[in-house]
């Protein structure tokens, strides 16, 4: 008897820790469209701005990752939308992987000077694609003190 309610134990003790390890590994999922999705982005890309201009490198670098992040879960989510005439992904690896790679090569060594010009052509090739697609929210350049 004292065998069977050890092994009755364990058992719901294992049974336990097994639904605590499932549950921390569920993934968030993403429920938003492409545009409040566009909204975080802009959110990131302004504070992102904001901190090159003051010369920050951590809080500027939280934000661009923070920002890429999001970049690869929209590039994931957003393979068709009535919007886009390609992939989102294909935008992403194009037009802003390349200044997205640059601004965290320059944030590495401190270059603002280069950090700043990466991100306004970020800036830059965001309004591109918004042109491209008929968007009429603009990007706005905050590394410019009245962010235009």
């Amino acid at each position: 008897m004292k065998i069977y309610l050890i092994t009755l134990t364990l058992f719901f003790i294992g049974m336990f820790f097994s639904q605590c390890n499932n549950s921390s590994n569920t993934g968030v999922e993403n429920n938003k469209d492409l545009g409040q999705n566009m909204q975080d982005m802009m959110m990131y890309h302004d504070n992102l701005g904001t901190e090159l201009r003051k010369g920050a490198a951590e809080d500027a670098s939280w934000f661009l990752e923070g920002m890429d992040s999001s970049l690869l879960v929209i590039a994931a989510k957003f393979d068709k939308h009535r919007k886009l005439s390609a992939p989102f992904e294909k935008t992403y690896q194009k037009k802003l992987q390349p200044a997205i790679k640059d601004i965290r090569k320059s944030l590495a060594t401190n270059n603002f000077p280069e950090a700043i010009n990466a991100y306004r052509i970020l800036t830059k090739n965001c309004n591109g694609c918004h042109a491209d697609h008929d968007v009429k929210e603009e990007v706005a350049d905050l590394t410019l003190t009245n962010g235009n």
